[in-house]
């Protein structure tokens, strides 16, 4: 038996969700998020530096997260140790969801992608905002290298204003290869799905103890995700809990990087 985490932050702050303000007051602040940030690398010294960051991009703020000030906050990140990936929040928050059109998911994945690539970085890595996804996806991720998604909450169903928002039904609670035309079950897709197992915000440090201790009685190989956001590094209290979190399951599993994930699916032979 083989438990393995991988260690998420969606780097979103929550401004972006409060609908009430304008959009001017709705984006992001560099100087407070470059501290939340920072404070992340601190934390996950605890498991070597290793965690992915998913840069968010949106209508709001597309190439906010790329600028010079961030590109060396990624850099120092990588070389610590941690990773960037894709976040892409393709949305007018709450109204209209756009991550089944193909043609502009994949100009916005291949924006941030390319622009995180050629200065220098390496993401492996996608998640929708929401947990969003789409069969059409799969094509997009596999031609920019991304072979590895993860955006399932297992038996997720999200609708909002009468609009599917996400949907994760019957979809498996370990690590799999998808299926080109349903991203809920196995197929030959050349991009795996790493569900979440763990999401911190939304469980008590009780029910993730439980949790680890029923992920850990699995047989074979175990991959999930453990997921946490930008914006719980402002409170104390917050991060704390994403401490003990860390450290309740690093007593059950391991915590691992893309690279490892990617190395034990191809010694599982999925």
């Amino acid at each position: 038996m083989s438990l393995n985490f991988v260690f998420t932050i969606d780097g979103d702050w929550d401004e972006y969700f409060y609908t009430r303000l304008g959009d001017e007051e709705r984006k992001p602040k560099t100087d407070q998020l470059i501290v939340l940030i920072e404070r992340e690398m601190a934390l996950a010294k605890i498991i070597n530096g290793k965690f992915i960051h998913f840069v968010h991009t949106s209508p709001l703020v597309r190439e906010f997260f790329l600028k010079p000030e961030f590109i060396e906050l990624w850099k120092k990140l990588e070389a610590s140790g941690g990773e960037v990936g894709v976040h892409c929040h393709e949305e007018e928050l709450y109204k209209t969801w756009h991550y089944n059109d193909q043609e502009r998911m994949e100009q916005t994945i291949n924006f941030l992608f390319n622009g995180l690539s050629m200065a220098g970085l390496s993401p492996r890595s996608y998640r929708g905002g929401f947990m969003t996804f789409s069969p059409k996806i799969i094509p997009i991720l596999e031609q920019n290298g991304i072979f590895l998604d993860f955006s399932c909450e297992p038996d997720r169903h999200l609708i909002t204003n009468g609009q599917l928002v996400s949907d994760w039904q019957g979809a498996p609670s370990n690590v799999y290869r998808m299926a080109y035309k349903d991203h809920r079950r196995v197929g030959k897709a050349s991009v795996f799905e790493v569900p979440l197992g763990i999401y911190i915000e939304r469980q008590s440090l009780f029910s993730i103890w439980q949790k680890a201790r029923e992920l850990k009685k699995q047989p074979g190989t175990t991959i999930v995700s453990v997921l946490a956001h930008t914006f719980d590094f402002a409170s104390l209290k917050r991060r704390l809990k994403i401490k003990l979190a860390i450290l309740i399951l690093k007593r059950y599993g391991k915590f691992i990087d893309t690279v490892q994930t990617l190395k034990k699916i191809k010694e599982i032979g999925l």
